[in-house]
């Protein structure tokens, strides 16, 4: 059974801080004066051997949504996915997936009475396909996208939520828009994941 990528995530997270905390109490330590205490001898601390990581471990701890949750400006739409129990597909799922994921100051555009709506736990279906739309099947990394920009004049991608985005070039930029006149602009990406690439978009596409 596939551990959830949480556990796994949080996990690393816990081992490398503690590892540098540890390293760095040992480089502060001064050697004290000789007491009584000193001549006892204490037990060796028994430590738990170190586990090596396996192929799906590092997979997991490459994954789009790993990329996700390490990009500052995409902490709005990696609480998101989690809240809608998205997690585990984008970091255990061979995909491959191409996101454009809307960055946090895009997601706080948001009216309060969406941002209460996608809080609230019966509306978690609606969440998941928000979330999708952003989401495109198969692994369309920037070389592969502007290829196909300048050879059609334009990229068609369906999204897991069913839409449709179109990609095209304003310049030097990327431009990503939905079919129903909202636009957004590549401002990162593409980042590689080792189940597909994360690009980060200045602004909300779909019905949000």
């Amino acid at each position: 059974m596939p551990k959830p990528f949480a556990f796994l995530l949080i996990s690393m997270f816990i081992l490398f801080t503690f590892s540098c905390k540890n390293e760095a109490q040992d480089a502060q330590k001064t050697v004290p004066e000789k007491t009584a205490v000193d001549t006892v001898k204490k037990p060796p601390v028994k430590r738990a051997p170190k586990k090596d990581l396996t192929p799906e471990d590092i997979a997991v701890i490459q994954s789009v949504m790993a990329r996700i949750m390490a990009e500052p400006h995409l902490k709005k739409y990696a609480s998101y996915l989690v809240t809608a129990g998205m997690g585990t597909m984008l970091s255990e799922d061979k995909g491959p997936f191409t996101v454009f994921a809307p960055s946090s100051v895009a997601l706080e555009s948001l009216t309060a009475e969406k941002k209460k709506f996608y809080a609230t736990p019966d509306n978690n279906p609606k969440l998941e396909a928000m979330l999708k739309s952003y989401i495109v099947s198969g692994k369309m990394d920037k070389e592969t996208l502007l290829q196909t920009i300048d050879k059609s004049g334009r990229a068609k991608l369906k999204t897991l939520a069913g839409t449709t985005l179109t990609a095209t070039k304003s310049g030097e930029d990327i431009v990503i828009s939905d079919g129903k006149g909202a636009k957004a602009n590549v401002v990162k990406g593409s980042i590689e994941g080792s189940n597909g690439v994360v690009y980060v978009v200045d602004g909300l596409l779909g019905a949000n």
